[in-house]
């Protein structure tokens, strides 16, 4: 059946939306990362509350550029891009590491997992803030990416 022409620029605009709505569930976050976790240490014991922010050095998305995490009480990470855990895009990456709490000698510190009652300077004194002079990178890869542990080293 022929269709006259304003009808079929209604029908091909149709289409195309319908097939668009169709596809927008077909790329989500979760698609495009894949899951990274580790773990960072300070002198081989778990470190409690360090900032880890992972830089690609590749071009992607901004949401996507820095995916980040804070250790938990046991020094485990997982990533975070845009959904809690989700993880980053494949790529390679530059790694920094900062902590904002005591050292392990007063309120439970970094290694005893204590919370301060107010918000000091990086632990670290900026050793590991620089992406190009932390000595940290990782490559995600397209598949569950477990990070080898982190050692740092109080100043």
């Amino acid at each position: 059946m022929l269709l006259p022409s304003n009808n079929l620029n209604a029908f091909s605009a149709g289409a195309v939306v319908a097939v668009l709505l169709a596809c927008a569930g077909c790329v989500s976050n979760t698609t495009l990362t894949s899951p990274v976790e580790g773990l960072v240490t300070v002198n081989g014991e778990p470190a409690a509350g360090v900032s880890i922010v992972f830089h690609a050095q590749q071009e992607q998305p901004e949401i996507y550029s820095r995916p980040s995490a804070k250790s938990g009480s046991d020094g485990r990470f997982r990533l975070t891009s845009v959904s809690s855990g989700d993880g980053a895009m494949p790529g390679r990456y530059l790694i920094t590491l900062t902590c904002r709490v005591p050292p392990a000698e007063s309120a439970g510190g970094l290694l005893g997992g204590g919370v301060p009652d107010s918000v000091p300077a990086d632990q670290f004194q900026g050793r590991y803030a620089n992406p190009q002079t932390s000595g940290f990178s990782f490559e995600v890869r397209d598949t569950h990416n477990v990070v080898p542990p982190i050692d740092l080293k109080l100043p």
